[in-house]
């Protein structure tokens, strides 16, 4: 019996943790994009390191990103590069990779439940396994999706380093903090309050290990940068420069203080009247936890840009909290005057963990987080299908509504790529006629295209009206000659100030 109490916990857990996996892998295989940035901020300099082929967007020139996760995502891709060099293997390598590393949240989870009890840690851990939050955003090459990956256990570290300060869990802990700053340095505040939960009583023990680690972790930041030619993490002091001190962010859009909330609010839609309540009694067990969560909605709010993404370290801090006051909500009705008629024992988690589920459908199908599970395929997959067209010698795109509109990360060939871009797009498209066979266009488009083409495709925009299809694919019989010149898409695009 003492076997099966011990084995039983552990069983579970490896459930959780296959579900988990089998999540993150099935949205690993989807071509959706959350936000440009996965692209041109992390995926296409990864790339580039690669290929030496990639667009640059005007961050990069302007010195206000680094080159740490780049660098970090170049080894898939080089090894997919290797492998298919002509496939999308790259990209969903890149994506297998951050599935897999991401499984450390509902483990960490489970282990910031677990002084609770264990029904606590599994509830935490199947939450942080099938939340659509968490798991979206795991798989994505992005700076709040790795600041999931990196912090969660990083938290689970530091509740472990104040009770039993180790040298070498603390040192782990202020490498994990430390690389989280370097990925998403916003998260500061949040940050140095994960350290400071970790100074327990005896506190001189943790703290050099602790400094240690951060040392090693800002190190590593740093030769991201310095081996890829930038002066080390010069970038964080010149974005913050432009984004808060010049107020560049503000040109992206503004909200009031109070927007995360409202918006929050509304992506979880009906779940909300049960998530806030519990979230509450989650908070009185965890404090701590619930500082986080405040440490980082706090000064994203006196920012003026925002974004949902911007906070999901905080947001899925509170689903964590509320995961842990379910089951504290679960007890109170167990000694209640209702008792016998509450489920026990393996019923208790059934009932519970279904509840997560229903929870968990009523925000993946929200209004606001429905569309997310197909966002970004039409414009993406569309540079897939370009680059697949047999015997493609150059790609011309032309006249798109915004720029940068290629990623030479999907497209994935080594070809001329030229741009033709306003009203002397159709006479220069023309006089260039024989150097792209490809051309990425509006459908209305296919008039001013020089003759010959055919459209192949307008991918997964049969639904929209015909004026509204940006994004088609048209080819033409026969090879190419000459160069992309002055129409190269890189210069192009800079000439237009993108």
């Amino acid at each position: 019996m003492a076997l099966n109490d011990l084995t039983r916990p552990r069983a579970a857990l490896v459930c959780v943790m296959a579900v988990a996996l089998g999540l993150r892998l099935a949205l690993a295989s989807r071509m959706t994009v959350l936000h440009a940035d996965e692209v041109w901020q992390y995926l296409e300099p990864a790339y580039g390191l690669v290929t030496g082929s990639w667009v640059r967007a005007w961050e990069f020139k302007a010195g206000i990103r680094g080159w740490f996760v780049p660098l970090v995502l170049s080894a898939p891709i080089a090894v997919g590069q290797a492998i298919a060099p002509q496939s999308q293997l790259h990209v969903y390598l890149v994506r297998g990779v951050l599935a897999l590393l991401s499984l450390g949240i509902p483990l960490a989870w489970y282990d910031l439940a677990r002084p609770l009890g264990r029904r606590h840690a599994l509830v935490a851990a199947w939450v942080g396994a099938v939340w659509c939050e968490v798991f979206y955003f795991a798989v994505r090459p992005s700076a709040e999706g790795l600041g999931l990956t990196l912090l969660f256990p990083a938290m689970a570290l530091a509740q472990r380093v104040r009770h039993d300060p180790r040298a070498r869990a603390a040192w782990a802990l202020g490498l994990l903090l430390a690389i989280g700053f370097v990925v998403r340095f916003h998260y500061l505040p949040a940050i140095g309050l994960i350290a400071l939960w970790s100074l327990g009583p005896d506190w001189r023990r943790a703290l050099p290990g602790l400094a240690l680690g951060g040392a090693a972790g800002l190190a590593l930041g740093g030769l991201g940068d310095l081996v890829t030619g930038h002066p080390p993490l010069v970038w964080i002091w010149r974005s913050i420069a432009f984004n808060v001190v010049q107020g560049g962010s503000a040109l992206f859009g503004t909200q009031p203080p109070w927007w995360f909330v409202t918006w929050q609010l509304q992506t979880w839609s009906w779940a909300a009247l049960a998530l806030v309540p519990l979230m509450a009694l989650g908070a009185r067990r965890c404090p701590m936890l619930f500082a986080i969560a405040l440490a980082i909605y706090a000064p994203h709010s006196l920012i003026a840009h925002k974004d949902y993404r911007f906070v999901i370290l905080g947001t899925t801090t509170l689903v964590l909290l509320a995961a842990i006051g379910s089951v504290e909500a679960f007890a109170m009705l167990e000694r209640s005057a209702v008792r016998r008629f509450v489920p026990h024992g393996r019923r208790a988690m059934a009932v519970l963990c279904l509840g997560w589920l229903g929870l968990d459908a009523i925000v993946a199908e929200s209004d606001i987080f429905a569309p997310l599970w197909s966002q970004g395929d039409d414009a993406f997959t569309t540079l897939v299908i370009a680059g697949e067209q047999p015997g493609i010698c150059g790609l011309a795109v032309y006249d798109q509504p915004a720029h940068p509109a290629l990623a030479m990360s999907l497209f994935n060939r080594k070809v001329p790529a030229l741009l033709f871009d306003g009203p002397e797009a159709s006479l220069e498209a023309h006089a260039l006629a024989r150097r792209f066979n490809v051309a990425i266009a509006a459908q209305l488009a296919a008039p001013q295209l020089p003759p010959g083409y055919r459209l192949v495709t307008c991918w997964a925009q049969e639904e929209a009206e015909i004026e509204d299809r940006d994004q088609c694919v048209f080819v033409r019989e026969g090879g190419c000659s000459g160069t992309a010149s002055d129409f190269a898409y890189q210069p192009a695009i800079e000439r237009r100030g993108k």
